[in-house]
């Protein structure tokens, strides 16, 4: 039976697994990893050590127990014996740092992977040199490195995935194909990461999935090397601990039981279907799937939620949002934050007249590259923010940031302290249909999240630039015309590179 406790007692059998979680020797070995893998890439000194300062903090915080910096070491072990298999070193390391920055044993997986994929988004735009051309190398490292972490939710890989991803992926399962020894420290953990699961739930649940990885037919490991050395042991110690656990679940008595088969029930039945072995999956399997007493909180949520949400959607919608005809009025300066999205795809003089004019009345402008990171663009979305960072550069705009957003608008504008969501409008005739259709999903969602919405408002384009578009832009490049009256002439030289037609071509 499984007694958790925070500090080695010197008695009981717990004692090595307490000692294994002293993360100071841990951070003397993978700082310097840390350092040499930002030296190559050209981080800044003090954006090295602001993120150095995270990763720490994150692998050290109180719910972890296998997820923490020696888990980072073990995985860096790997890597140093398999170097000469590894292509892309940085590429891989930062994998390994960034790949469990978020990890909450109560929301599970896949949002754990999903959201440290993009918390090392987030790195990669702030502390990732723009290089020449513009955003090119940067954008693919961050695109590849992001998706390896996501891919950790399934650690599925496709045959003819690259070395690297595989190598990755079976790092992060070895403990899987550990000494027994090792491999029981590995459950004791990953049982005290999940003590706020009931003991029946936990035992019935992991014995399921642990069963059937153990007998199933896929292989645990994607590369030829882990499946030589580790796939044999791996099975062995899953189908062990499987044993183990229905043993104890057959302990408990019949209502326990019983509670444990319901509760758990449609869960089991969804991963039949499924043939993964993820370890993120291993570890979670219907630990987050039934809670009484949240599923009614959330219920009684829902039902007030919808009593307001009709006469509250009804008004917004008929008062309308606001619209900032050009030219546009002066205003007093504020201490707001808000946001222009858009695709910029790519950035012209149209988007920079309105960041010019909300620079002036705003304390912080961010333009939001809106971004499907399931869609594959012809120029990468990190090329058009360096694109347009140096254009803000050239006019001046200090207060004007760039980022790209993977995700739904409003939740990175409610993560900044956001108080209005911007959108470029040529005309109500042009774009009004679309434009109203996203500011009703907008209000929608937000609704549905338990949120007072974070208001709409329009700016419509100036008239002079009217013709300009980011349609008449990609026309004029694909044709080899001239593009300075379209954007700022000291970056008119790295949008043609950018855009040039046998770089777009290639890219299809």
């Amino acid at each position: 039976v499984f007694v958790p406790h925070t500090s080695a007692c010197g008695k009981c059998a717990l004692c090595a697994l307490c000692a294994m979680e002293r993360p100071a020797d841990h951070v003397a070995r993978l700082k310097p990893i840390w350092e040499d893998v930002c030296g190559r890439l050209g981080v800044e000194l003090g954006r090295r050590q602001k993120w150095w300062a995270v990763l720490e903090g994150r692998y050290c915080e109180p719910q972890r127990h296998y997820h923490t910096l020696e888990h980072l070491s073990e995985l860096f072990d790997h890597l140093d014996k398999h170097r000469a298999a590894i292509s892309d070193v940085d590429s891989v390391s930062l994998a390994i740092f960034f790949h469990d920055v978020v990890y909450d044993p109560r929301a599970g997986s896949p949002k754990n992977e999903q959201d440290s994929g993009a918390l090392f988004d987030s790195f990669g735009q702030e502390a990732l040199p723009a290089g020449e051309p513009l955003g090119l190398a940067k954008g693919e490292l961050i695109a590849k490195v992001r998706g390896w972490i996501v891919q950790t939710a399934t650690h599925k890989v496709s045959g003819d995935a690259e070395e690297d991803c595989k190598l990755f992926m079976d790092f992060d399962m070895a403990i899987l194909g550990s000494n027994w020894e090792r491999y029981e420290l590995y459950s004791q953990q990953i049982r005290r990461e999940y003590i706020h699961v009931p003991e029946v739930v936990f035992c019935k649940a992991r014995a399921f999935f642990l069963s059937s990885c153990s007998l199933g037919s896929s292989m645990v490991y994607a590369s030829d090397t882990f499946r030589q050395s580790h796939e044999v042991q791996a099975k062995e110690n899953m189908a062990r601990e499987a044993t183990l656990l229905s043993d104890r679940f057959a302990t408990f008595a019949m209502p326990a039981r019983l509670f444990a088969d319901v509760a758990l029930s449609p869960t089991l039945k969804r991963h039949r279907k499924t043939t993964g072995c993820g370890l993120a999956a291993l570890a979670a399997l219907g630990f987050t799937a039934f809670h009484p007493v949240a599923a009614i909180g959330t219920c009684c949520a829902a039902i007030g939620t919808c009593c307001s949400a009709s006469a509250l959607l009804g008004l917004r919608l008929a008062l309308g949002a606001r619209y900032e005809k050009h030219p546009y009025k002066s205003r007093r300066p504020n201490s707001e934050t808000v946001v222009l999205a858009g695709s910029y795809n790519p950035p012209h003089l149209g988007h920079l007249e309105m960041l010019r004019h909300l620079s002036k009345v705003h304390k912080r402008v961010v333009a939001v590259i809106g971004v499907n990171p399931n869609k594959k663009y012809d120029v990468n979305p990190y090329q058009r923010q360096e694109l347009l960072r140096a254009m803000i550069q050239e006019l001046g705009l200090a207060n004007v940031e760039v980022t790209v957003w993977t995700s739904i608008i409003f939740v990175y504008a409610r993560s900044i302290g956001a108080t209005t969501m911007y959108r470029g409008i040529r005309s109500w005739k042009e774009d009004g249909r679309a434009e109203k259709y996203l500011e009703f999903q907008n209000l929608v969602y937000q609704i549905i999240f338990g949120h007072w919405p974070i208001p709409t408002a329009y700016l419509q384009g100036a008239p002079a630039l009217s013709n300009v578009s980011s349609t008449l832009l990609r026309r004029r490049l694909a044709s080899g015309e001239g593009i300075s009256d379209l954007v700022p002439e000291g970056c008119a030289a790295a949008v043609q590179w950018a855009y040039a037609p046998a770089r777009v071509t290639a890219s299809l």
